[in-house]
């Protein structure tokens, strides 16, 4: 064998090795996508989930788009200068050129070009149609080994992208995830024309929903109405109509010797004397959830056991509140009214300006997109609640406290919580008359 010929092979086995390694980086990005879509289910997915690198690329899905995009980028550089030589080796074998014929460097790299495509790209995306897990499992090494090549690579590009996107004014922070679910899903829902602005928000709300957990929508300790067994049936009914509620934790004083729920009709069912009720034979049972338990989790549970009520703990096992199944859809739809709710607004702008009158249960975010702030206390979800944690009691009329950029105003409260506040932001003068506009 000639160094010619010699020559020639390592060329095509160069030319088959980038191709190879161009098929397992689509492999690999493929799969993730499928994964990350929730398009993989079961024993084998959770058995790779625990190999720290492949839980390390499913957690970083911006890394394996940007490795992705630029080792495809160099792959088919690569196999086009390796292309020119062996298509030139080629025709000169075979005398072609030197008889007068053209035909065969056009051909030559049309074939090239059909069996790049089909290696690279069709046999990879198929293969992680068909099997994302066993895909994975069969490329991540090859994707980890491919990054720690191209790694120089990428921070000289991404000091360059910097500097470039710097100089026209653009923040680079700003660049989506090629492999982002919400991104993607958010994408097909702006390209839809089918879709109603409140199709949309109640997706986008949806996406946001795994970011939260049972904390961010629990009502208050302080705010939760019981059946006080150590109170009469008399006085336990009057409490429940003023309430307006049909369903409540039953209790021993508080919610940390909570034993379920009752329902009112439970009670109005019962034939003969009102005082003969035992209210403990009503009783339904409830659930409880650690205050990080995902709110997703917390509404497949609830919807399986058919709870509409639960309570929250904390750290400790102490009881700091409840969720109702209500809380949960309304964290997805928004707010949900029936004919017994109240019709009063929770922020109501003031004449002055980023002035309101706030109901003591309106939820902080929509406090910092009314006033364009971001709270920082993050262990309290509405405003009454910021209230009496900042100052760590039920507070009087008439007191103020600045927190998180916002002077606040007592206006309304009773010996449980507060019922309204007078809200600014810091460096506004606090109006003397707080009624509305």
């Amino acid at each position: 064998m000639n160094v010619e010929s010699i020559s020639m092979l390592l060329l095509g086995v160069s030319a088959l090795v980038v191709l190879l390694v161009h098929a397992f980086l689509v492999l690999c990005e493929s799969s993730m996508i499928k994964i990350r879509y929730g398009q993989a289910q079961g024993n084998a997915l959770e058995a790779l989930r625990l190999r720290p690198d492949v839980s390390s690329l499913l957690e970083n899905g911006y890394l394996v788009g940007r490795v992705s995009r630029i080792g495809k980028t160099l792959c088919a550089m690569c196999f086009g200068l390796l292309l020119l030589p062996l298509i030139d080796g080629l025709s000169a074998g075979t005398g072609w050129v030197a008889s007068g014929s053209l035909f065969l460097p056009p051909l030559l790299f049309i074939c090239a070009f059909f069996v790049y495509f089909v290696i690279s790209e069709i046999v990879p995306r198929g293969a992680s149609m068909r099997d994302p897990v066993l895909g994975l499992r069969r490329s991540y090494r090859v994707f980890l080994l491919f990054r720690l090549f191209v790694m120089p690579t990428m921070l000289l590009l991404r000091g360059l992208k910097r500097l470039h996107f710097k100089r026209i004014g653009v923040d680079g922070e700003d660049e989506l995830d090629p492999l982002d679910v919400d991104v993607q899903i958010r994408a097909m829902g702006e390209d839809s024309t089918e879709l109603s602005p409140v199709v949309r928000k109640i997706f986008d709300r949806t996406l946001q929903m795994q970011n939260l957990v049972v904390h961010d929508v629990l009502l208050p300790r302080n705010q939760v109405v019981i059946y006080d067994l150590n109170e009469s049936l008399e006085a336990n009914l009057r409490t429940m109509k003023e309430a307006g509620h049909t369903r409540f934790p039953l209790c021993r004083g508080d919610l940390d010797a909570c034993i379920g729920i009752i329902h009112i009709k439970d009670i109005f069912r019962q034939r003969g004397e009102a005082n003969q009720v035992n209210p403990q034979d009503l009783k339904r049972s409830i659930s409880q959830f650690p205050q990080e338990t995902s709110l997703e989790e917390a509404l497949q549970r609830m919807l399986r056991a058919k709870f509409h009520m639960a309570l929250v703990s904390d750290e400790f096992g102490r009881v700091i509140g409840l969720i109702t199944l209500e809380s949960i859809l309304e964290s997805l739809v928004g707010d949900i009214q029936d004919e017994f709710d109240s019709d009063e607004e929770q922020v109501i702008p003031m004449q002055e300006p980023d002035t309101f009158k706030v109901s003591g249960l309106t939820p902080l975010h929509d406090i910092e997109e009314a006033l364009g702030l971001e709270v920082s206390n993050e262990d309290v979800s509405t405003i009454g609640g910021l209230v009496t944690a900042e100052l760590g009691y039920i507070p009087e009329i008439g007191e103020t406290l600045c927190v998180s950029g916002m002077r606040i105003e007592v206006i309304e409260v009773d010996e449980r919580r507060v019922i309204s506040v007078h809200l600014e932001k810091e460096g506004v003068a606090l109006s003397d008359n707080p009624e509305p506009d």
